[in-house]
């Protein structure tokens, strides 16, 4: 049972308040397992946010009131996963930040107005988070969020997310869409407003009549004669090729090759891992779903399949505009078999960023909004092409990222008590 659990276990009310009674039980627990070795990216090391104002003389009355209050508000098994107890744990300061754990019962059972009044939030998505209750809480409490709640709003489209990646000039596979479902849009115009005022990118906006009026024109689709060619309103994207459903959180994602003479054709079908495997091979995946499903609202994003520079599929981390860590794992386009290491655990190795990646993942943490963002990137002769962004992801196994992590965190949070000092 993990630290987290077992504090959850013995807590009294739906909140965890670490306390010092619990954080000395949880370094207790976990200071022989961590190594804090706080590295930056070996090409790309990271940039200290300035903490000038946190050096100011401050009365010592204002530095006893009651500690300020970091919210951590996900879902139980995000929030309680080894990976994030490492960063959480260590953004606790005695007498000063007090890290609180709202917790499933509180997010799903009890109404905002009832949640922990927090100085500060860190609040992301997985299955089954309350988004829209969640962004109610931030506008009756108005904590100071480290991940903008609305924007995370766009990752659930992959569409809409690609939209925001060119606008910030990332570099993307190009692709072909077949909409079914009226086109991608933003479920409402607060969301609409907030993007066009953060980044002066409008995207549209939830109108039935237009929507209507797209689904009337669905796009001409075809499959030419030889099967290695898909034809959109007569675009045309050659195989191999990748389809993934427009839903970010679908994780069905289909590659066709070619059939050559030296290629049999078919596919290979991506998906979760279920114990050893991670996706696998199909004869028969030869027509895409688009074509097989037509007459549903089904909408998908086709992009061509680039070869990985040495099978490897790089997971890439930023947080903030400082800082970017990666590591390379097997792509499951080469291989359905996860590699593990003697202990059971998936071989996840640091990889060293360039330059052009991390001014990348500046843009997307800063473009986003997402103070701690990942997302997915494959290498291709020698450029880096983005092909999914994940918002707050966890990072297995990486004791140097938890420590740079919580590092940029806390002073991130240290500033923003000194400002709130200062203006008291």
């Amino acid at each position: 049972m993990s630290a987290l659990h077992k504090l959850a276990a013995v807590k009294d009310g739906s909140e965890a308040n670490w306390d010092d009674n619990h954080m000395r039980l949880f370094a207790r627990m976990n200071d022989e397992e961590i190594e804090i070795l706080q590295l930056p990216s070996p090409k790309y090391s990271a940039k200290r946010i300035s903490t000038e104002l946190c050096r100011i003389p401050v009365q010592k009355d204002h530095i006893m009131r009651s500690p300020w209050r970091l919210g951590i508000c996900a879902m139980d098994d995000k929030a309680l996963s080894k990976a994030n107890q490492e960063i959480f744990r260590r953004l606790h300061v005695d007498g000063l930040i007090e890290v609180v754990l709202f917790g499933d019962k509180t997010l799903l059972s009890k109404r905002p107005e009832e949640w922990p009044i927090c100085d500060f939030l860190i609040a992301f998505y997985s299955d089954g988070f309350p988004l829209e209750k969640v962004i109610s809480y931030t506008k009756l409490r108005s904590p100071l969020c480290y991940n903008d709640l609305l924007m995370q709003g766009l990752l659930f489209d992959r569409r809409l997310c690609n939209r925001v990646l060119d606008h910030l000039g990332v570099r993307t596979p190009k692709r072909l869409e077949v909409n079914r479902d009226g086109g991608p849009r933003a479920h409402d115009w607060g969301l609409v407003q907030h993007v066009y005022d953060r980044m002066g990118l409008g995207i549209p906006g939830p109108r039935e009549g237009e929507a209507n009026h797209e689904r009337s024109h669905p796009p001409r689709v075809s499959l030419s004669e030889d099967g290695n060619t898909l034809l959109v309103d007569g675009r045309t994207l050659h195989k191999p090729f990748v389809e993934k459903p427009v839903s970010a959180e679908d994780h069905n994602i289909y590659i066709y090759f070619p059939t050559t003479p030296q290629g049999a054709g078919g596919g290979r079908r991506l998906f979760r891992k279920v114990g050893n495997k991670c996706s696998e091979y199909d004869p028969d995946l030869i027509v895409p779903r688009c074509i097989t499903e037509q007459g549903t609202t089904n909408s998908y994003v086709y992009e061509p399949l680039l070869n990985a520079d040495n099978g490897e599929d790089v997971k890439a981390y930023a947080v903030g505009p400082q800082y970017c860590f990666a590591v390379t794992r097997k792509s499951p386009a080469v291989t359905g078999v996860v590699h593990r290491d003697a202990s059971g655990k998936e071989v996840r190795l640091p990889t060293e960023v360039s330059k052009e990646e991390a001014d990348t993942a500046a843009k997307i943490s800063t473009g986003f909004g997402q103070s701690v963002c990942g997302f997915d990137i494959v290498r291709n002769k020698g450029k880096s092409y983005v092909i999914d962004v994940n918002g707050w992801t966890s990072v297995k196994n990486q004791p140097s990222f938890y420590g740079q992590c919580a590092d940029i965190l806390q002073q991130m949070l240290m500033s923003h008590v000194a400002k709130r000092i200062v203006k008291n």
